[in-house]
């Protein structure tokens, strides 16, 4: 047999093949006939035994090979199939063609039955939109584009997808492959929509309770307001101060001071939380009455950074607060003060005329007859009466001097600044002149002349309770004289 054409390319060997085989026939035992053969027997020998070798060593090649190959099919099993995201390829006209276990669980519908089916069978109705103006996207963008929308499973069961689009390399004739990633969001957006029910919440909350907040930068003095702001004070946000300095100009000139002080303070000591009150002029141009909470914001190092204040609208309750205060201490029916109120600012009074050396006068007023009119006209007569007799004591003197209803037909005036007891006197006269005309109620002419008792400070007393008592004693002796008169304490003692 003669040897083999070295040219031929059906024969020419692989020479790394045929290196490793001559290596390995090498280090085979020699059977010991080569001595009987001639040396073109030998030759074909040898030739046959690598090629045995060769072809052993191709076999054990391709079974590596087979076996690298079913690694790869299993480790594409793993990474495809029981991937944890979807993978679907669609055709042109967006039919399923193929899709991994988490797709098709997604989906909740096996792999087999979705093959063939239009994916927009899946997708809600109202976000088919969404996933075809995504595809166009991909298409004018020429590169992957991603959608949120919501599924419906074949149990008719809602789930959120995000879905993100693109070209496979290959076609199928002249349609274009797509390739899609689709994963469960549905959590997510569970969560998502609780945030947002709590945000709502807290902010109708926050409306309710007329809360918002701001921030001062105590670095660079500049302050920072959210859009809520003009909720309160009817400010947008170009018309909002940019520095603490702004804002201080919009405090009531009365409270600016104290604030800016209490801020300063603030900053030395930021270690616990305070509160302050202040009068912030809105846009339109009125001042409500805010209460504003502190709290520091420290950066890593623990030193102050800024300063959160969360203030709320306390108008409606400063107000009510003040109408109580003033129902406390005023007469329902006069709008007087009452005794609580007259001994307060009576003793302001009295400490004034005291540090000054001066004369204080307390006159003591009682309607002679009233009860008379009470019992025959009856009570709603009565009140008018006494609103009546109010009105005319504001008339009759200045507004420095105190004017109070101690009750029943009974009020107090307290003169302030009096030069002399004639003084005192002549505005007694002037009041007695001015209450004793007939007061026109419900249709009659009702007359009650009133009498007063006069002390004076220092001559008569000391303190407001013993004024009103040696002034209360000299209106009953006045009375017995004759109604409509006055008299001084120390002409009945």
């Amino acid at each position: 047999m003669p040897p083999p054409d070295d040219s031929s390319p059906v024969s020419e060997p692989d020479p790394d093949l045929r290196h490793r085989a001559e290596t390995r026939l090498a280090t085979q035992a020699n059977p010991g006939m080569d001595a009987f053969m001639s040396e073109t027997a030998e030759r074909l020998v040898h030739e046959l035994r690598a090629h045995q070798l060769e072809l052993e060593m191709q076999n054990e090649e391709l079974r590596h090979t087979q076996d690298a190959l079913e690694w790869s099919r299993a480790r594409y099993f793993d990474l495809y199939d029981l991937a944890p995201v979807g993978y679907l390829t669609l055709s042109g006209a967006g039919l399923i063609q193929e899709t991994n276990l988490a797709a098709a669980t997604l989906l909740g519908t096996s792999r087999s039955s979705l093959v063939g089916l239009p994916l927009t069978q899946f997708i809600l109705p109202a976000d088919q939109d969404i996933y075809y103006r995504c595809r166009r996207q991909r298409r004018a963008a020429g590169e992957r584009k991603s959608c949120e929308l919501r599924l419906r499973q074949a149990s008719g069961q809602q789930v959120w997808g995000f879905l993100e689009i693109g070209l496979a390399p290959e076609t199928q004739g002249d349609q274009p492959l797509w390739r899609l990633i689709l994963i469960d969001i549905s959590a997510r957006k569970h969560t998502e929509q609780v945030l947002m029910d709590t945000k709502k919440r807290l902010r109708r909350v926050a409306e309710i309770a007329e809360l918002t907040f701001w921030e001062w930068d105590t670095h660079t003095n500049e302050v920072f307001f959210p859009s809520e702001w003009w909720q309160q004070t009817g400010y947008s946000l170009d018309e909002l101060p940019h520095r603490l300095e702004g804002w201080a100009a919009l405090l009531h000139p009365e409270d600016r001071v104290r604030i800016l002080d209490a801020l300063d303070r603030f900053v030395e000591a930021h270690a616990a939380p305070c509160e302050m009150q202040y009068r912030l002029r809105c846009r339109d141009g009125f001042y409500r009455w805010f209460v504003a909470r502190l709290e520091a914001t420290l950066d890593a190092q623990g030193a102050l950074e800024r300063v959160l204040l969360v203030h709320q609208d306390v108008t409606r309750r400063k107000a009510a607060e003040d109408r109580a205060i003033h129902l406390a201490q005023h007469d329902p029916l006069t709008g007087l003060p009452s005794r609580a109120l007259l001994d307060q600012l009576a003793n302001h009074m009295l400490a004034s005329a005291r540090r000054a050396g001066g004369q204080l006068a307390v006159l003591f007023f009682d309607l002679d007859h009233f009860k008379a009119v009470n019992d025959t006209y009856g009570h709603p007569v009565g009140d008018q009466l006494l609103q009546g007799f109010a009105i005319r004591l504001l008339d009759a003197f200045r507004a420095e001097d105190l004017i109070a209803r101690l009750g029943g037909d009974e009020f107090i005036v307290v003169l302030a600044n009096v030069r002399d007891r004639e003084d005192v006197a002549s505005a007694a006269r002037g009041a007695i002149a001015d209450l004793t005309p007939p007061y026109p109620i419900a249709g009659l002419e009702l007359q009650c002349l009133p009498s007063l008792g006069i002390s004076l400070f220092p001559q008569d007393g000391d303190t407001i309770d013993a004024l009103i008592q040696r002034a209360d004693a000299a209106m009953y002796q006045a009375k017995q004289i004759s109604p409509g008169r006055y008299q001084f304490a120390t002409e009945s003692s």
